[in-house]
């Protein structure tokens, strides 16, 4: 947290990209910018640009070249600590499904501007539901452009939070709606001038800023801004300030009494999620328990 921070000390007027975050995050946890290239299913040239364009955005060296290996500066060690906080969750999640015996597959491509992890614990209460055979592969895609025909092809749902028209052979199955309040810490004290926001490629951010300049007045001072709703979340919680945020993303703060909801139950606004398909009927009853799940 102490990084994100210190992003938001330095880099006030500039968003860090979360694509390249992610990508050293990978190349970290494989120690290898190759082993890192393949998992992601990219170019290792392309991926050695994405590092050093991260690295100029930051101002200095994460990575540096040890004969054939490479080994992590200083500051890239704080920011793996930091990121591996962020995306360790989520893959243990993905674990769960993957290192099960199912006979069947439902593979789901979740857009980079969508909080993953909700999506993985619904799939995993849907399966509890059903009781079926049915294994997960969930898959993150950064762009709708030709460079992800190859994991779009092989998926059979898309969840983005934009609405695609006439995308290849996506049809729109259906629209999630999801009230959106306001968060506070309920075990910190918050400062609560202060907003967390959520990155400005976001519809989130969109709607949030929508939403304050309806206000007659405000004295919300934007500190900290992220592409991963995960670490909006967690400032949140540790009490760095508020956030406008929909209530399926707080479900589990709120369980354990670790955040205050603030606003009305229809909330200030409704976030919208969609969820395309290729018409695929063998997923219809599926996907309505699992969009039953979401709205709970």
């Amino acid at each position: 947290m102490c990084l994100l921070l210190c992003y938001a000390q330095v880099r006030l007027n500039y968003m860090v990209n979360y694509n390249h975050v992610y990508y050293f995050y990978e190349v970290a946890r494989f120690n290898s910018i190759t082993k890192a290239a393949e998992h992601l299913r990219l170019s290792q040239p392309s991926l050695s640009i994405q590092i050093k364009t991260l690295e100029q955005q930051l101002g200095f060296k994460l990575i540096e070249k040890k004969g054939r290996n490479i080994a992590l500066t200083d500051w890239g060690q704080r920011l793996y600590a930091q990121t591996a906080r962020l995306f360790q969750g989520t893959n243990e999640l993905v674990s769960r499904f993957n290192e099960k015996d199912h006979s069947k597959k439902l593979r789901i491509a979740v857009s980079s501007n969508v909080e993953p992890s909700l999506f993985l614990e619904t799939a995993f209460q849907t399966e509890k539901k059903r009781n079926s055979n049915l294994k997960i592969e969930l898959f993150r895609v950064n762009s709708f452009d030709d460079d992800e025909t190859e994991i779009l092809s092989v998926a059979d749902l898309l969840i983005t939070d934009r609405r695609l028209s006439q995308f290849r052979d996506w049809s729109l199955f259906d629209e999630i709606n999801m009230p959106v309040n306001m968060f506070q810490s309920q075990v910190h004290k918050p400062n609560e001038n202060n907003i967390i926001l959520p990155g400005k490629e976001t519809i989130l951010r969109d709607e949030t800023e929508g939403y304050l300049s309806s206000l007659p007045r405000h004295n919300y001072r934007p500190v900290i801004e992220s592409d991963f709703i995960s670490s909006v979340i967690r400032s949140v919680i540790d009490g760095y300030g508020i956030a406008f945020l929909p209530i399926s993303y707080m479900n589990e703060p709120m369980e354990q009494g670790l955040v205050i909801r603030s606003g009305p139950k229809k909330g200030f606004w409704q976030h919208s999620l969609y969820i395309y398909w290729k018409n695929q009927e063998t997923w219809s009853t599926w996907l309505n328990t699992f969009i039953n799940n979401v709205q709970e």
